[in-house]
């Protein structure tokens, strides 16, 4: 039997010591994913809003939130999921669900990184474009962030199967619908 002791340091702790995923092991990644659902509401209001743009204080607030929340957490959400799934890793279907997923992290990622080319008038090379392009842009962004946070959380639903307990199986389900 292992140290229980020996994964204390570590980010992901449940990876090594049980094969169970409890909701306390999915709570930080229900966090991120409905902070990121409030910012693509956020955004949604902006596109509905469109051709009124933004002052400057929202789009340095928005800015700031799409560089926090998609750029800086997909590195963890990846990190979470491999570590989750490192046992069923070379099985086709988790193999395949995991890389789209990171392809959709990857999209999410570059969208993320063109809306803030697009809105902050400081980053190098901007250039004001049509509110049309805009709404397409936020549009684009905030269907596709919720796209990706969905199939991800079904994912996690359909890999883990009986090793969710029922609480973590109710977390997932719960965010489902609400999103």
């Amino acid at each position: 039997m292992q140290d229980p002791d020996t994964f204390a340091a570590s980010p992901f702790p449940f990876v090594g010591r049980w094969h169970v995923i409890d909701e306390i092991d999915l709570v930080g990644l229900v966090a991120d994913h409905a902070a990121t659902e409030r910012l693509c509401a956020r955004l949604e209001a902006c596109a509905d809003q469109l051709p009124d743009r933004p002052t400057l204080a929202e789009i340095d607030d928005l800015c700031a939130a799409l560089q926090s929340r998609i750029l800086d957490h997909i590195e963890r959400e990846d990190q979470l999921l491999a570590a989750m799934f490192a046992r069923t890793r070379s099985a086709p279907l988790c193999h395949a669900l995991l890389d789209q997923i990171h392809m959709r992290h990857v999209a999410c990622t570059v969208l993320a990184q063109d809306l803030v080319a697009a809105l902050d008038a400081t980053a190098p090379g901007h250039r004001t474009i049509c509110a049309e392009a805009l709404g397409y842009m936020l549009r684009c962004f905030f269907e596709g962030c919720r796209a990706a946070m969905a199939f991800e959380e079904l994912a996690i639903l359909a890999l883990a199967g009986s090793r969710l307990t029922r609480e973590a199986r109710a977390l997932l389900t719960e965010r489902l619908a609400a999103a």
